[in-house]
């Protein structure tokens, strides 16, 4: 199962429909601190084997420029949490191998 840290805009329903489901899920806020710059989040992610669940688009980008262990990204702020552990777990799947260098658009997956 992905291991995730969810950034500080990823609402906390989110986070805990995860962790029922299974996944391991740390804030990132929690874990790293508050207001962390993206680009060092992202990096601690993959230096500890996390993917990074964000509806923050600046992580697009900077995933084209650091390594991680994966980026989940969605634009839609009225997803239902069951809907994103749907999406999760069809990813999840479907990249069974994991996603280092990956970024994956959650929408796609609903």
């Amino acid at each position: 199962m992905f291991a995730f840290v969810a950034d500080e805009h990823v609402p906390v329903p989110v986070v805990n429909a995860l962790r029922s489901n299974g996944y391991d899920v740390h804030r990132a806020q929690d874990e790293y601190g508050e207001g962390t710059d993206d680009d060092d989040l992202l990096e601690a992610c993959g230096d500890d084997g996390r993917v990074m669940l964000t509806n923050d688009n600046d992580f697009a980008r900077l995933a084209r420029q650091i390594e991680h262990s994966g980026v989940i990204l969605y634009n839609d702020q009225e997803l239902r949490p069951r809907d994103v552990v749907r999406a999760v777990v069809r990813i999840e799947r479907a990249h069974h191998d994991g996603l280092e260098n990956r970024t994956v658009w959650l929408e796609g997956w609903l």
